[in-house]
C-alpha cells in the first residue's frame, strides 16, 4: 500500500524534485500527486526558498497540451513549464515515486470568462464563470481530452479529477463576498445551474426545468428581500431531489464516458466533493456509490476539524460507498485539522479501519514540515 503527498509543480521547481522526493521517502510516502492542472490562489509557503507567498496562474496546465485532442476549450500552458516540466523531473530525479496527475477539471475561470455560454447560470442567468457546466457537450469533450492528454504524460499512472462536476456558490472565487446570511438552501439554489444544456437534459428525462427556475427565482427573491420567506429543502422536496438526481446522474455519466476514453493502464481516481463533510457531496452532483462503482477509486476528502469529527466522516463515507469500493482518503496533517502526531495517528487509524487501500496528505508546500514527521510516526 502506497500512500501520498499533494504537490504543486512550483515546490519541485524551488525546492528540487530529488530533494522533496527524498523527504515524502522519509516519511513514509511512495506516491505523488502532483498538480497537473490547477487555478488560481494565494498560498503561503511556510518553507519556500523563493518566496513565502505564490499567487499561481489561473485555469492553466502543468505540462504541454496537444491543442489537437481540444475543440473550443483550449487549455493553456502555465509560463514555468516553458522552464520547468514538472513530470519529466520527477520522471528523471524519482522514478520509483509513482504518480498520480490531479487534474482540476470544471473549476476554471479562465476559461468560464472566456467561454460564458459554456459555465453554469444561476436561476436569474447570472453566469459562474469558476463553474464550467458539466450538461455542455463542449465541456464533456474538454475534461476527456483533457485527461487523455496528462495520460499520455511522462510518468503518469494514474489520473484523479477534482471538481469533475458542478460548483456550489460559495467556492473561494476571487474576494467573495456578501452581506446576507445564505443559509445552505439558499446556497445551493444559487449555485444550481439552469443553463440551456441543462434544461435541455431535464426535458429529455421528462423533467420540467424551466418550471423549477422560475420557481427559485420566485423563492430566492422573496428571500433576499426580507429573508423571511421559507425556502424548499433541495434534498426532500420532490421536484428538487428529482433535479438533483439528474445532476448526479450527468457528473457520473462524463466520469463513465472519461473512464472510457483512458488506456486502461492508466487509473481513474475521483476526488468527488471539496464539501465538509462530505454528505454534502450532492451539492456538487457527486453520487459517491455511484462515482465508486464507475472510476477505479475514489480519494475523499476528510477536512473536518478534529480526530473525532474526521473519523465519523470517514466512517460515513464507506457506509455510503460500500464494502467493495476501492476508497483512499485525504488527510491534512496540520491546523485547523489536527494538533499533532497523536491526533493525526487516529485519524489515519480511521481511515485503515474503514479500510483504506491508501492514505494521501494535502499538501507539501503549505504544511509546516514538521508534518511529515507527523506523519511518519502516523504512518
Amino acid at each position: 500500500m502506497l500512500h501520498g503527498m499533494f504537490v504543486y509543480p512550483w515546490d519541485l521547481q524551488d525546492e528540487g524534485a530529488a530533494q522533496v522526493a527524498a523527504r515524502l521517502a522519509g516519511a513514509g510516502l511512495g506516491r505523488v500527486s502532483l498538480a497537473t492542472a490547477y487555478h488560481a490562489g494565494k498560498f503561503l509557503r511556510p518553507h519556500g526558498p523563493r518566496g513565502r507567498v505564490i499567487f499561481p496562474e489561473d485555469g492553466t496546465v502543468y505540462f504541454r497540451p496537444d491543442p489537437a485532442r481540444y475543440g473550443r476549450l483550449q487549455p493553456q500552458a502555465a509560463l514555468m513549464v516553458a522552464e520547468h516540466d514538472a513530470l519529466a523531473e520527477l520522471a528523471r530525479h524519482a522514478p520509483d515515486l509513482q504518480v498520480t496527475a490531479w487534474t482540476v477539471g470544471l473549476h476554471n475561470s479562465r476559461l468560464g470568462a472566456a467561454h460564458p455560454d459554456l459555465a453554469c447560470q444561476t436561476p436569474f442567468g447570472d453566469v459562474l464563470v469558476n463553474a464550467l457546466c458539466p450538461s455542455q457537450p463542449e465541456v464533456r469533450r474538454y475534461l476527456a481530452a483533457l485527461c487523455l492528454d496528462t495520460a499520455a504524460q511522462p510518468g503518469v499512472r494514474e489520473v484523479a479529477i477534482e471538481t469533475p462536476g458542478f460548483q456550489t456558490y460559495r467556492h473561494g472565487h476571487h474576494h467573495e463576498f456578501e452581506l446576507i446570511e445564505l443559509p445552505p438552501a439558499a446556497e445551493t439554489l444559487l449555485g444550481t445551474c439552469f443553463c440551456p444544456a441543462c434544461l435541455s437534459r431535464a426535458r429529455a428525462a421528462g423533467l420540467d426545468g424551466a418550471g423549477l427556475a422560475v420557481r427559485a427565482r420566485r423563492d430566492l427573491d422573496a428571500f433576499l428581500a426580507d429573508g423571511s420567506a421559507p425556502l424548499p429543502d433541495p434534498e426532500t422536496d420532490p421536484d428538487w431531489a428529482a433535479w438533483q438526481s439528474l445532476r448526479a446522474e450527468t457528473v457520473t455519466s462524463l466520469v463513465a464516458e472519461i473512464r472510457d476514453a483512458l488506456p486502461r493502464e492508466t487509473g481513474l481516481s475521483v476526488i468527488p466533493s471539496v464539501q465538509t463533510p462530505n454528505s454534502l457531496c450532492w451539492r456538487e452532483g457527486s453520487d459517491l456509490a455511484a462515482l465508486a462503482r464507475t472510476a477505479d477509486r475514489l480519494d475523499v476528502t476528510a477536512y473536518q476539524r478534529g480526530a473525532e469529527a474526521i473519523a465519523a466522516d470517514i466512517a460515513d463515507v464507506r457506509a455510503t460507498v460500500g464494502e467493495g469500493a476501492a476508497l483512499g482518503f485525504i488527510l491534512r496533517p496540520t491546523w485547523p485539522h489536527v494538533a499533532g502526531a497523536d491526533e493525526l495517528a487516529a485519524c489515519v487509524k480511521a481511515a485503515r479501519d474503514a479500510g483504506a487501500d491508501r492514505i494521501s496528505f494535502y499538501n507539501y508546500g503549505h504544511m509546516r514540515l514538521q508534518s511529515l514527521d507527523w506523519i511518519a510516526r502516523a504512518l
